[in-house]
């Protein structure tokens, strides 16, 4: 088991501080002072690659002080705010604005006291902002809330206020604890949100555990406010145990790995068939072929032979193969790149198509006779420890179990092997250290993983090939994304260029070194191991070997 740092990791919906963060939640203002909506001027930090959410934190007690102790409290720490979660621990600059007392008022406004019915009068009033997260890509914060003198009884799954005061919260009533999370439009439109929602609303149809928002009186499940959206969510079910472990950190043990596998089997199998496309708004229009007519006179890969591609733009910050799932890697991300804000003049100082050529092409060669055979599905591309919560062992006697699922926020149509991988890339290596001489790879991890996943969705020949392909590959449109989201919007070219040069190439360079290749050769026998050859393509351990 790796030593937990001192930085908690990513996650999302839960109520209460405790350890590191209970110490900074403590000096917090509990009530702030300021306009409903903030200044969008962000301050740099540098990034924690794949935390594309808020902290989490567990429930805990809490006594309400008198409005005078607030606003004294309120007065001496009016410009006290947390700091913010990067790659080296806590940072004193966060890139967003803290909410306020003012604006978490003006966004409940739209809420009604009783969520399952959007005609309710009232909306609730909040009582106090008890904690900041200190989370990268958005702000969140723990608020809580006054339910309704009376609420009628109804499925869990309606979230009214009463419900979720009672639901494992152990504040004192009648206050309740939500999470209010706050993202600025150019990154997540109140459309944007209401995608990844309605993928979560397929899932809970199916009884797949997870934390579903709570509606507005207009029925939304997000709120556009001036330059911001709003989405709000009760406390998640069952434990939080990875709220202390950063990014790219395996599980605590192999019980916890394969309990994993599991959730995520169960999520594929529920969303095999939900139909929605992919995120966006449209596609990039095709590409018109220039130059030389055939690939063999295209040595140089200048040339455009993509013609009657459509690339999806999608959204920023998400696991997305929109440029990857193309047979001409290239081309395919030259128009993708165009469409991404601010992307064509973040990669103007490197030489990012030679980049791509001699790093991700060789990898996306192996992937592209197998890409005919993909079979697209929704895919949850965040999955790690630090979003899943946990049963308690009291509940469970043996075995480790999942409670809840969390954070969509990187959610896409991709297909099971990619979310498959992202999910390896996400716990099985440790990225913050690759300079162990050994242990980088947890293979008993990986191991106990795979066998919770193929227990309940089990893959074929092909499906396998595919995500020994797609592991080197996985990251590459999330890293362009943040390289646009640090040197555009929060104007943090030295984290741009991170962005660009550890993660995008640097991943893709591990893969082609020996420990990477070491990787893929184990999966390649496992796969063998567990699943019959079939006629269909599949990648030989030979196949994955490009130089670095």
């Amino acid at each position: 088991m790796a030593e937990k740092p001192h930085a908690p990791g990513t996650g999302c919906t839960n109520t209460g501080p405790t350890g590191a963060e209970q110490k900074n939640a403590d000096s917090l203002r509990e009530n702030g002072e300021g306009q409903a909506t903030p200044s969008a001027v962000p301050q740099k930090a540098t990034p924690e690659h794949g935390s594309s959410h808020p902290a989490r934190v567990q429930n805990a007690s809490a006594d309400k002080p008198s409005a005078g102790e607030r606003d004294r409290k309120a007065a001496a720490e009016d410009h006290a705010q947390p700091g913010q979660f990067g790659v080296h621990g806590v940072q004193t600059k966060r890139d967003w604005p803290c909410l306020t007392l003012a604006e978490v008022q003006s966004v409940l406004a739209h809420y009604p006291s009783d969520p399952s019915d959007p005609s309710a009068p009232s909306a609730p009033s909040a009582v106090r902002i008890v904690w900041h997260s200190m989370r990268p890509f958005s702000a969140a914060a723990r608020v809580l809330v006054s339910p309704p003198d009376a609420v009628a009884e109804g499925d869990n799954r309606a979230h009214t206020f009463s419900q979720i005061a009672e639901h494992d919260v152990s504040f004192p009533q009648p206050e309740a604890a939500f999470i209010l999370k706050r993202h600025h439009a150019s990154l997540r439109t109140v459309a944007a949100l209401e995608e990844e929602h309605a993928f979560m609303q397929h899932l809970a149809a199916k009884d797949v555990p997870v934390c579903l928002p709570v509606a507005t009186r207009s029925g939304h499940t997000a709120l556009a406010q001036g330059e911001w959206t709003y989405e709000l969510f009760p406390p998640a079910p069952g434990q939080d145990d990875y709220r202390d472990v950063m990014s790219w950190k395996p599980y605590h043990s192999t019980a916890h790995a394969r309990a994993a596998g599991q959730a995520l089997g169960r999520l594929h199998l529920a969303a095999s068939d939900y139909a929605a496309p992919s995120r966006g708004e449209g596609t990039v229009p095709a590409p018109q072929r220039q130059g030389t007519t055939t690939q063999a006179e295209n040595a140089s890969g200048k040339d455009d032979f993509s013609q009657g591609m459509a690339v999806p733009a999608g959204r920023p910050l998400t696991s997305s193969m929109n440029a990857l799932g193309q047979s001409d890697l290239l081309p395919a991300l030259r128009q993708w790149v165009k469409e991404q804000p601010g992307l064509v003049e973040q990669l103007a100082p490197h030489t990012w198509e030679d980049d791509v050529q001699a790093v991700l092409t060789p990898f996306h060669a192996v992937l592209r006779p197998l890409l005919p055979h993909i079979r697209s599905c929704w895919g949850h591309g965040d999955w790690h420890g630090s979003n899943l919560f946990w049963k308690n062992r009291e509940e469970t006697k043996t075995e480790a179990k999942v409670s809840c699922i969390l954070d969509f926020g990187m959610a896409e149509r991709t297909c099971v092997p990619f979310d498959l991988a992202v999910a390896i890339e996400r716990s099985m290596i440790d990225w913050l250290d690759l300079s162990r001489s050994h242990g980088v790879v947890a293979y008993a991890q990986l191991e106990a993983f795979l066998q919770g996943y193929h227990a309940t969705h089990p893959l074929d020949a092909a499906e396998w090939a595919q995500l020994v392909a797609f592991l080197p590959l996985v990251h590459v449109e999330f890293a362009l994304s943040e390289v646009a989201y640090f040197g555009t919007l929060l104007q943090d070219h030295a984290s741009a260029d991170v962005a660009y040069t550890d993660y995008l190439l640097g991943h893709a360079r591990w893969f082609a070194g020996p420990e990477g290749q070491a990787l893929l050769d184990w999966l390649t026998r496992y796969a063998a191991h567990v699943s019959p050859v079939t006629d269909a393509p599949a990648s030989s351990a030979s196949e994955h070997r490009p130089h670095a």
